[in-house]
């Protein structure tokens, strides 16, 4: 893959309805898609499903953009008090950005009162080399 002038090599954009997130919580299996740390986030807001929403959104985002043998469950995302969101990616999920040509991936998060959704980038920073 070749950078724009911006060094974006990919983006991707995931909507979702929030519905879906609600069904995941009552059977159970958002256990295999949240890490622990995501939940307890969420859990901490008065709308925990629309925010596990947008983090789903992103989570998918992120592993359509790195490809074949990357699950969404490779992909956290994290926020440092006050910051932004930023995706903490699974060993495979980082060698497979590296093998894309990107040094950094770069997540925005959205939600609604039905949807969610979120944009994730794979850039290569100027004069970095992804390896």
């Amino acid at each position: 893959m070749e950078p724009d002038a911006d060094g974006v090599l990919a983006s991707a954009l995931e909507i979702l309805e929030i519905a879906e997130v609600e069904r995941l919580l009552a059977s159970g299996a958002a256990a295999d898609v949240f890490s622990a740390a995501e939940k307890a986030y969420a859990e901490g807001k008065s709308d925990p499903e629309r925010r596990l929403a947008a983090r789903l959104a992103a989570k998918r985002a992120a592993a359509r953009l790195l490809g074949p043998g990357i699950a969404p469950a490779d992909v956290e995302i994290v926020r440092g008090r006050g910051g932004p969101p930023r995706l903490a990616l699974s060993p495979r999920a980082e060698a497979r950005l590296r093998q894309l040509g990107a040094t950094r991936a770069l997540v925005s998060l959205t939600h609604g009162q039905e949807q969610a959704a979120a944009a994730v980038l794979l850039v290569r920073d100027p004069g970095r080399d992804p390896a």
